[in-house]
């Protein structure tokens, strides 16, 4: 790089809403770093607890917390709020709350592109960048395997990045333009695809662990999901033969929990491990939830799974993907997971089918697209880029309501003021009405009706006519007719 050259900055938004988006993002700044050295400055900023106002702030915190009771009510949420007007109608909402502090970040982390590996801050983020003016590109990059929730599609993104087909046609279905969406897969890190070349007896003796018993490797998510406890329990008592390791990840209680139970058989607990690439090696089956970052990363290794639970919408369509491909068994609930698994402890054969579909299932190179997709994107900037200040953000902000003024029918353009100024005051009213509650808009609708159709009667009526013109009172003119 020349003495007058500088990096290209990069803005990786990530929460730690569980453990797969921080993951993501990180692969994919490992990508851009391994791949372009000191030409690629890349910044990670968990957007939501650093920027966000309550209670959003708080959502890495109550993440766990909403997942309670098997992920019912969050499933229902997620339903709920999965609608393009549903979302962009909350983000207007909040738009006096979000935008300064957007503002703030835009300041604070000054980048050549940005882009977000979740999906709330996506329309805000993007909404902002045309307030303030910036020509920024903005780049969203999926997490799921299957499900975009509506929250990811915003006007402003000028490129979707996939992990699968299934993906890209429910970015289809919320209205987002096929040429806006490509399909890199999932990122994963190459030391996934390293390890997966060696063989899982060293794989294991370097763990520490009998390298010729039977392993099975139990996981519960990034955040230690609470089920995970009573599958060990069950898992332990149907394969007396085989050793066990548990992964609490960061639920620190949990592993207490685990630590100080008299298991049957060789039980390793660990809580939040940086390798588990090669814990996953280690392991003949893993079980555990249907995260997408785990599943992506257990196809590229190749171990076949078991999985005992999925967060309601969000990733049961991954369990689907994984049946179906042959890569794993479906066993949602304690007993049934242990089942499964003393099945496949007992069937060599299955296990080594289930690899294999595994790997054909799995994108090892993912993370190198996506880093060279960003890396194309940054180095062409757009043109029309300019510094962020306040003077240019109140001259945006006029031109943007001068555009707004000129955006009127055709048909109107006969008295050009007096027809804007009716536009929008029609635009308000009508935007007003829908928050009104529908049996008033209702009530209110059939009394226009019936005061036209009363209006329209009276002038009509050849009756009414004919007694206006003959005069006297209402009485005599009855008579008369």
């Amino acid at each position: 790089m020349g003495p007058e050259e500088r990096p290209f900055r990069f803005l990786l938004l990530h929460s730690r809403t569980g453990g797969g988006h921080l993951r993501v993002a990180r692969t994919v700044a490992d990508a851009l770093t391994a791949r372009y050295g000191d030409r690629a400055q890349v910044t990670l900023v968990d957007v939501l607890a650093e920027y966000a106002p309550w209670p959003l702030s708080r959502a890495p915190e109550w993440y766990p917390t909403a997942l309670w009771g098997g992920g019912r009510m969050y499933g229902w949420g997620f339903n709920l709020l999965n609608g393009r007007r549903r979302v962009w109608t909350i983000c207007h909402l909040a738009w006096p709350l979000t935008y300064p502090r957007v503002l703030r970040m835009f300041r604070e982390h000054p980048a050549d592109i940005i882009v977000s590996f979740h999906p709330v801050p996506v329309y805000t983020i993007s909404r902002a960048l045309e307030w303030a003016g910036l020509s920024t590109p903005f780049i969203a990059v999926g997490t799921d395997l299957v499900v975009m929730h509506a929250a990811w599609v915003a006007p402003g993104v000028q490129r979707y990045l996939v992990a699968t087909e299934a993906a890209r046609e429910q970015l289809l279905r919320h209205g987002v333009e096929p040429e806006r969406i490509e399909v890199t897969g999932p990122p994963i890190g190459p030391q996934f695809q390293q390890v997966a070349a060696e063989a899982p007896a060293a794989v294991r003796r370097r763990l520490g662990l009998e390298p010729d018993q039977p392993t099975v490797l139990l996981m519960g998510g990034g955040v230690g999901f609470e089920p995970l406890e009573a599958v060990a329990r069950a898992v332990a008592a149907a394969t007396p033969t085989a050793q066990l390791i548990v992964i609490a990840g960061q639920n620190e209680r949990l592993r207490a929990r685990l630590a100080a139970i008299p298991w049957p058989t060789p039980v390793r607990i660990e809580g939040f491990v940086e390798n588990i690439h090669e814990w996953m090696r280690a392991a003949d089956v893993l079980v555990t939830k249907a995260g997408p970052t785990t599943i992506a990363e257990a196809l590229t290794v190749g171990v076949p799974m078991v999985l005992w639970g999925a967060i309601p919408a969000q990733e049961t369509p991954n369990v689907h993907l994984v049946v179906q491909a042959g890569a794993g068994i479906w066993a949602p609930g304690p007993e049934r997971a242990a089942a499964a698994v003393a099945r496949l402890i007992a069937d060599p054969a299955a296990r080594r089918v289930a690899a294999g579909e595994a790997r054909r299932l799995a994108s090892p190179e993912a993370a190198r697209r996506v880093a060279d997709i960003l890396w194309e994107i940054a180095s062409h900037p757009p043109l029309n880029s300019r510094p962020l200040g306040v003077p240019a953000l109140l001259r945006n902000r006029l031109q943007h309501w001068i555009r707004a003024l000129r955006e009127v029918p055709p048909s109107w353009s006969d008295n050009p003021p007096a027809s804007r100024l009716t536009f929008h005051v029609l635009r308000f009213t009508f935007y007003a009405s829908r928050f009104r509650r529908p049996h008033d808009s209702r009530h209110l609708h059939r009394r226009q009706v019936r005061s036209r159709q009363d209006h329209f009667a009276g002038e009509t009526d050849p009756r009414t006519e004919t007694a206006r013109l003959s005069g006297g009172d209402r009485q005599t003119r009855r008579a008369r007719l």
